[in-house]
C-alpha cells in the first residue's frame, strides 16, 4: 500500500516537474477564482487562500498545463476528490458548504391492508455533480459566476403507486334468504382475503388463505352442496366466496383455476361458479401481471363483493355463460316387494327426482 502510494507520488511529481512546470516559473499563480450560486447562496472560490495546501508546483501551473494534468491523473488509480483537491486545493470546501442540498432518494411506498390503502409520500435523491462543478472551474474565466451543477435522482411518486393500484374489477354476488350462519361464515371467509397483495409473480390459494372451515376456525353449520344435493356441513356459504372473487379475477384479466359443482347456483350465471372444499377443490391463480395485486373484499347488504387492484386492464373484459341443457329421463321401476305401499297398478311414487 505505501509502495503503491510512493511511486505514484513520485509519478506525479516527474509528470509535474518535467512536462507540466514552465520553464520559466511565474512569479504568481495562475489564480482560479469564481462565485458558485444555488438557490440564493453563493460561495467564492479563490484559490490563493489555498496555496498553503497546495503543492507550489502545481499551483503556478498555467490553465493550459491544468488541464493536461488533470487529464493525466484521471488514467491513474486516484479518487476522483484526492484529483480535484490536488489540482485545486479547498475544494472540498464548496462540496461541504453546499452539502444542505444533498438528499437521499426515498421513493414513496404504498401499504394495503384490511382497511384499505395508504401512500406516504417519498423525495427525489439530490447529489452534486462534482466532477462538473470541478471542470466548470477549471474551464471558466476569472471572475465566472457559476451554477452549482446537480444530479437528480427520481423516486417513485404517489401518483405512479396510484396508478398501479388502478381498480381493475369488481364483482358482487347477493344472499338475501341465508340463514344466520351461512352470512357468519361467508363474512369470515370475505375477512380473511380482505387485504391480500398477490406479488409479481406470485401465486394465490383461497384454501391456504383463508384456512380449513372448522368449527374451530369459527365455521358454524349450513348447507353445503354434496354429491348434487344440498346437506348439512360446516363451513356453507364459503363457496358463494370463493365464487364471488372468481368473477372478480375473471374481470380483472387473471387467469384463474376453479372447480364447479354438481349444482348450478343460484347466484351467478351457469359455469362461473367456483367450489371449494377441504378435501382439494380450489381456486388458484399466478400473478402475471407484471405489478403486485390487491384483493379487497367486504361484506355489506346481504351481499359479498371483491376487488381487484393493480395496474389498469389492458383489454375490456365480459363474461359469457353459454350453457347446453340435457333433460333427464325418467326410469319407472315396478318392484312390489321393495314399494310395497303401492297398492294399486295407477298408483306411482317419486323415489328421486330428476334434474336437467
Amino acid at each position: 500500500m505505501k509502495k503503491t502510494l510512493l511511486i505514484t507520488l513520485l509519478t506525479l511529481t516527474i509528470f509535474v516537474g518535467v512536462f507540466c512546470y514552465p520553464a520559466q516559473a511565474q512569479s504568481h499563480p495562475w489564480c482560479v477564482k469564481a462565485t458558485i450560486e444555488h438557490n440564493g447562496k453563493t460561495f467564492v472560490y479563490d484559490m490563493q487562500n489555498y496555496l498553503n495546501r497546495a503543492d507550489s508546483k502545481v499551483a503556478y501551473l498555467g490553465k493550459s498545463s491544468k488541464i493536461e494534468l488533470y487529464n493525466y491523473l484521471q488514467t491513474l488509480p486516484l479518487s476522483e476528490g484526492e484529483t480535484y483537491n490536488y489540482i485545486l486545493p479547498g475544494f472540498d470546501d464548496i462540496l461541504q458548504f453546499f452539502a444542505h442540498v444533498c438528499h437521499k432518494k426515498r421513493d414513496a411506498y404504498v401499504v394495503f391492508d384490511k382497511e384499505g390503502f395508504r401512500y406516504f409520500a417519498g423525495n427525489d435523491g439530490v447529489s452534486i455533480n462534482k466532477k462538473a462543478l470541478f471542470e466548470s472551474l477549471l474551464y471558466a474565466n476569472n471572475g465566472a459566476t457559476i451554477h452549482l451543477p446537480i444530479m437528480v435522482d427520481k423516486a417513485v411518486t404517489v401518483a405512479q403507486l396510484k396508478h398501479c393500484t388502478t381498480k381493475r374489477a369488481t364483482f358482487t354476488t347477493a344472499f338475501p334468504n341465508s340463514t344466520a350462519e351461512r352470512v357468519h361464515n361467508i363474512a369470515l371467509a370475505t375477512s380473511a382475503i380482505n387485504g391480500t397483495v398477490v406479488g409479481v409473480g406470485e401465486g394465490f390459494s383461497f384454501n391456504q388463505v383463508v384456512g380449513k372451515r372448522t368449527e374451530e376456525n369459527g365455521y358454524k353449520t349450513a348447507k353445503v352442496i354434496v354429491d348434487g344435493a344440498y346437506v348439512d356441513g360446516v363451513g356453507g356459504g364459503v363457496c358463494q366466496v370463493s365464487t364471488t372473487l372468481y368473477n372478480a379475477l375473471l374481470l380483472a384479466g387473471l387467469t384463474a383455476n376453479a372447480c364447479q359443482h354438481t349444482l348450478v347456483s343460484n347466484y351467478v350465471l351457469p359455469g362461473f361458479d367456483a367450489m371449494v372444499s377441504d378435501a382439494g377443490a380450489d381456486l388458484t391463480f399466478v400473478n402475471n401481471t407484471g405489478s403486485p395485486v390487491y384483493i379487497q373484499g367486504f361484506v355489506q347488504n346481504k351481499t359479498v363483493t371483491f376487488v381487484v387492484f393493480g395496474l389498469p386492464n389492458e383489454w375490456h373484459i365480459e363474461r359469457e355463460s353459454i350453457t347446453q341443457v340435457t333433460p333427464f329421463d325418467t326410469v319407472e321401476i315396478v318392484d312390489k316387494d321393495k314399494y310395497p305401499e303401492l297398492v294399486y297398478t295407477d298408483q306411482t311414487l317419486v323415489v328421486k327426482g330428476g334434474r336437467n
